[in-house]
């Protein structure tokens, strides 16, 4: 009798009364909560630097971009700095006047820019995505951990100015570059929610050294 009554002691299931249940519930319910706050902050905390990375990262590869879309730009439209500008002189030779070719600028604008957008959707995740060591903000640790991936949803817009650039290079030597400034807006899906990026990289369209005094009167590149 005492065998089968320690046996039946320990096989006996546990049971639960009435008031230990919305306890357990309350318990686990107190869990999911401290678990979702922790993951908010956490979030709070470390998405303003994720976004900080993305865009260093981004911002270089439009302006790699940018530079190789200008480069096939002029390769398949096969223009220079002589086709976009001219020179007017006076009765001394001197340049008095730079004009620019508004219409060949702007279809180069336009080349560039759909380009570039077409380059930057194309971005695969891998190209952006962060080790989650550089989170940490230690050197040595920035390329271990996970990789957190990082992807281009799409191109809000996209938008190209131009404007000039004179540099001194040399005596009585004016370096004039005509550069063009690209913005794009992109979407970015981050681990945990979308932002939207706005970006801005100069890329040098043409250059040329002018020989002399730089003219009171030059072109208007955004007409």
């Amino acid at each position: 009798m005492r065998r089968r009554s320690l046996r039946a002691i320990i096989y006996r299931p546990i049971r639960m009364g009435r008031g230990e249940r919305p306890q357990l519930f309350l318990a686990i319910l107190a869990g999911l909560v401290l678990a979702l706050l922790l993951i908010h902050g956490f979030d709070a905390m470390m998405r303003p630097q994720l976004i900080a990375i993305t865009e260093t990262k981004l911002l270089n590869r439009l302006t790699a971009i940018s530079n190789q879309a200008v480069a096939d730009a002029f390769e398949t439209v096969g223009v220079s700095y002589g086709d976009l500008v001219q020179f007017r002189t006076g009765q001394l030779g001197e340049i008095t006047t730079l004009s620019a070719d508004t219409l060949r600028l702007n279809k180069l604008r336009v080349q560039i820019l759909n380009s570039t957008v077409r380059q930057v959707e194309n971005l695969d995740g891998d190209s952006l995505g962060i080790p989650f060591g550089v989170l940490t903000g230690v050197d040595f640790l920035s390329a271990l951990g996970p990789r957190m991936p990082v992807q281009v949803l799409s191109v809000a817009s996209a938008e190209g100015n131009y404007r000039n650039e004179f540099l001194a290079a040399g005596i009585n030597q004016t370096l004039h570059r005509i550069l063009l400034d690209v913005t794009i807006t992109a979407r970015l899906l981050f681990p945990g929610g979308v932002e939207t990026v706005t970006l801005a990289v100069p890329v040098c369209v043409a250059e040329t050294v002018i020989v002399g005094q730089v003219p009171q009167t030059y072109l208007n590149l955004n007409q």
